[in-house]
C-alpha cells in the first residue's frame, strides 16, 4: 500500500474512524462519520491528500458557510477533513504538503442561550411537581449539570445527609446503544451540593417511591425523559425551557447572584474560564444598568447636569441652537 497514493475517502474509512472507534466514545464517534459522510466525502472522497489545493480548501469552507451547514456547519466538516489529512500524514510520516493550514474560519454569530429568569425558573420548580421526571429535573436545576450526567445519576449517590453528589459519569445514547461514559472532561468530574429545598423534595420523592436503588430515571432512555419533561411543560403551560438551557439558566443566575465566574466554572466541571464567559454568563439589563452606574459616579456623577458642571456646552453640528443658559 502505497499511502500518498490513498483518497480522502479510503484513509477515513479503512483507517482513521476504525483507529478513532478504538479510543473515542461512539458518539463522538458518530458525529464524525457524519460530517465525513454528508461534505467532506462528497468534495474531497476521491482525491488524494497531494491532489487538494489550499484555496479549493478555503472556497469549500465558505461555500458551506452559505447553506444550511451554516459557518458551524462548515467550520466542523472543515476541522473534520483537517483531522483526517494531518492523521494520515503523521501516521504515515508522509512528506506531503498539508492543504488545509492556514484556513480561515468564517464568522459565527454569537450563541445566545435561551435562559430563564429567577422568578420563572421558580414557577417552574413548583409546576413540575407531580411529573414522572420531576426528580432529574430537580437535579437538573439545583446543580446546573449537564443532561447525560443527570440521566447517569444514581439514588445511592445522593448523601441524604449532607446533600453531597459525586459527579462520575455521563449517560449516552449512541449507534451501539446505551452506555455509561466518563464526564467529558477530567474536571467534570466533581463533588456538588444539594441545596436544602432540592434535598428534601429528592428525599420525598425516594421515600414516596420506596427508597429505590439503581438509575434515577430508571429503565427510560435519556430521550424519553426528555420528552416527558417537555411534555408536562406543555401541558401545564410552564415557562419553557431545555435541558441544556436548564443548565445555562444555572450558571447565567449563579453568575448574577455574585457567585465568582471561576466557581462557576468549576461547579459546571469546564476545563477553564473562557467556556463559562463564551456560553453561560449572559448580560442582562439588570446587570448592565447596575455596572454603568458604578462607572458613572466613579467619573463624575450620575446625570448629564453632574457630567458637564461648569462647561459651555457648544452646538453638536453646524447649524444648531446653542444650550440654554
Amino acid at each position: 500500500m502505497n499511502p500518498v497514493t490513498l483518497t480522502i475517502g479510503e484513509i477515513a474509512w479503512s483507517h482513521y474512524l476504525p483507529a478513532k472507534r478504538q479510543r473515542r466514545r461512539t458518539n463522538t464517534c458518530d458525529g464524525y462519520e457524519s460530517s465525513i459522510r454528508l461534505y467532506v466525502a462528497p468534495r474531497w472522497g476521491g482525491m488524494a491528500i497531494a491532489e487538494i489545493e489550499p484555496d479549493d480548501v478555503q472556497a469549500w469552507v465558505d461555500d458551506l458557510a452559505k447553506t444550511d451547514a451554516g459557518p458551524g456547519g462548515a467550520w466542523k466538516a472543515y476541522k473534520c477533513l483537517r483531522q483526517i489529512v494531518r492523521w494520515a500524514l503523521a501516521k504515515w510520516k508522509m512528506r506531503v504538503y498539508d492543504p488545509t493550514q492556514h484556513v480561515e474560519k468564517p464568522r459565527v454569530p454569537a450563541y445566545r442561550p435561551e435562559t430563564l429568569t429567577h422568578r420563572r425558573m421558580k414557577r417552574l420548580i413548583r409546576g413540575m411537581v407531580g411529573c414522572e421526571c420531576e426528580s432529574t429535573f430537580v437535579l437538573s436545576a439545583a446543580l446546573g449539570l449537564r443532561p447525560g450526567e443527570s440521566y447517569a445519576l444514581r439514588w445511592e449517590q445522593i448523601n441524604w445527609r449532607t446533600g453531597l453528589v459525586p459527579i462520575r459519569a455521563t449517560l449516552q445514547l449512541a449507534s451501539d446503544g446505551l452506555n455509561e461514559w466518563p464526564t467529558k472532561t477530567a474536571k467534570g468530574e466533581r463533588d456538588l451540593y444539594l441545596p436544602p429545598w432540592a434535598l428534601d423534595r429528592l428525599h420525598q420523592i425516594w421515600v414516596e417511591r420506596g427508597r429505590p436503588r439503581g438509575r434515577i430515571i430508571g429503565g427510560m432512555k435519556p430521550g424519553q425523559v426528555t420528552y416527558r419533561i417537555q411534555r408536562w411543560i406543555k401541558q401545564h403551560r410552564l415557562p419553557r425551557v431545555t435541558m441544556k438551557n436548564l443548565r445555562h439558566t444555572w450558571a447565567t443566575i449563579a453568575a448574577q447572584s455574585g457567585v465568582t465566574i471561576e466557581l462557576v466554572a468549576s461547579m459546571l466541571g469546564h476545563a477553564n474560564v473562557g467556556t463559562s464567559y463564551r456560553y453561560y454568563y449572559a448580560l442582562t439589563r439588570a446587570a448592565v444598568t447596575r455596572a454603568q452606574r458604578r462607572v458613572s459616579r466613579r467619573l463624575l456623577g450620575k446625570t448629564s447636569d453632574d457630567m458637564y458642571k461648569g462647561i459651555v456646552l457648544m452646538p453638536a453640528f453646524p447649524g444648531a441652537l446653542p444650550a440654554a443658559a
